[in-house]
């Protein structure tokens, strides 16, 4: 921790308010992504509505993230980013005030939209603040502080209901208890604006290039079709997990209300998860050293399904934690990795296209996941969801491994790159 801690102090004063915007703005996303579909039950609404929202929310932000390359390739990741936190607090601060189904929905899509201009941007943003030396650990150590302040909007999202009770007349149990907790969690996020407007002007007018070396010091890849091959995967890889991952996680919490646990334990465990995932994130640039990127993803990536397997055929509370808890971790832990490794053998204008496709594929993969699973959960039950998780999550390792082994195994004359170690080197 403690190297963590010097690492930290001696990184540039950009990296250091990009690190605080990411710990402020994700206390009102932890907030939001808690209680918002807790706050659709206590409106009336069942796992159904709550997939259509779902749906609507991620298929817009995938039309979106589709666009995202190109925005920051002209407009540069500051003013994308900048601009994206705006929206997502207007559309999010419409979306808990309104109770139509039918307005719920479109403020679903904006939302969404806003949404796409806070994430997608996240990993280019890094890169382009980082030299390729420093990326890992500044990509482990922005998304171990996104899971410390998401844990932090968890415990304040779980547990501000009930407070709201004890100070005033409002029922813990109310659309109005949780409309507050969104609204303050939103406020919150807003602050992160700060750490933006206080970055160099140089970072503000920064536009992406390709003059640059990738890991190691090594040139690029010059060759479109490889590059193109190179992002085909890579996007596909983030479709099929986003199948996986859409049907099973915006009904978790819904699932363990289920199991019998309170607003304020599901904030418990959410928390829970976040501390764990913060910490242990801590631990993935040694990893990917240690047993190289390609195996620490697959590992990581796939730790949780045993446990989702045992979920399928106990039902219980301690098991649907533990399965949580594990999942969140390997998020943490294995999106630096793959993300460092897809940026440092692709050109700095292809990053920016590849992350934004891949958003986009996820939420395309997600929205249509999700719209489909709440139809299946109140016919079916959970354990549907649970099998869409594991088999998707596996394929896309499958895939993942499978492609970039055989292409790091290739020679140097074969990929028309002009150091012989740029992706040997890598893993």
């Amino acid at each position: 921790m403690s190297a963590y801690i010097r690492g930290i102090k001696a990184h540039s004063r950009d990296i250091k308010l990009f690190l605080l915007y990411s710990l402020i703005s994700n206390v009102g996303i932890g907030v939001f992504t808690l209680i918002f579909n807790l706050y659709l039950i206590q409106l009336g609404h069942e796992e159904d509505f709550i997939g259509r929202w779902n749906s609507v929310n991620t298929l817009v932000m995938a039309f979106v993230a589709l666009a995202m390359g190109m925005l920051i390739n002209r407009l540069g990741v500051w003013r994308t980013v900048s601009f994206g936190l705006v929206i997502f607090l207007v559309t999010s601060v419409f979306a808990c005030l309104i109770t139509d189904p039918t307005l719920l929905l479109v403020f679903a899509g904006l939302s969404g939209a806003g949404t796409a201009f806070l994430f997608v941007p996240t990993m280019p943003f890094i890169v382009e603040l980082t030299r390729s030396h420093e990326r890992h650990h500044v990509a482990a150590l922005a998304f171990s502080l996104n899971s410390l302040s998401m844990t932090f909007g968890s415990l304040l999202g779980g547990w501000m209901p009930r407070s709201l009770s004890l100070f005033s007349s409002i029922p813990a149990q109310s659309p109005e208890a949780y409309r507050y907790t969104l609204l303050v969690g939103l406020a919150f996020a807003g602050l992160a604006i700060i750490p933006l407007l206080m970055m160099s002007a140089e970072r503000k007018r920064a536009i992406p290039n390709d003059d640059e070396e990738a890991g190691h010091g090594s040139p690029v890849i010059t060759d479109q079709r490889i590059i193109r091959r190179h992002m085909m995967v890579f996007i596909a890889v983030g479709g099929l997990m986003s199948l996986g991952a859409g049907a099973l996680f915006p009904f978790y919490n819904v699932f363990l209300e289920r199991q019998g646990a309170s607003a304020g334990q599901i904030g418990l465990i959410f928390s829970a998860a976040g501390l764990m995932a913060a910490f242990v994130g801590l631990m993935s640039p040694m990893v990917a050293q240690r047993l190289g990127p390609l195996r620490a993803v697959v590992i990581v990536r796939l730790a949780p399904v045993p446990f989702y397997m045992l979920l399928m055929l106990t039902p219980a509370l301690p098991v649907a934690i533990v399965a949580h808890m594990l999942r969140t971790t390997s998020i943490n832990m294995a999106w630096p990795i793959d993300s460092t490794y897809i940026s440092d053998i692709l050109p700095a204008r292809a990053r920016a296209s590849v992350f934004s496709l891949r958003s986009g594929a996820w939420s395309l993969g997600w929205s249509l996941s999700s719209f489909i699973a709440g139809g299946l959960i109140v016919s079916r039950g959970y354990n549907v969801v649970f099998g869409a998780y594991i088999v998707f999550m596996s394929l896309a390792m499958v895939l993942f491994y499978a492609y970039f082994v055989r292409a790091a195994s290739r020679p140097a004359t074969a990929t028309v790159v002009e150091s012989p170690d740029i992706v040997p080197a890598i893993d």
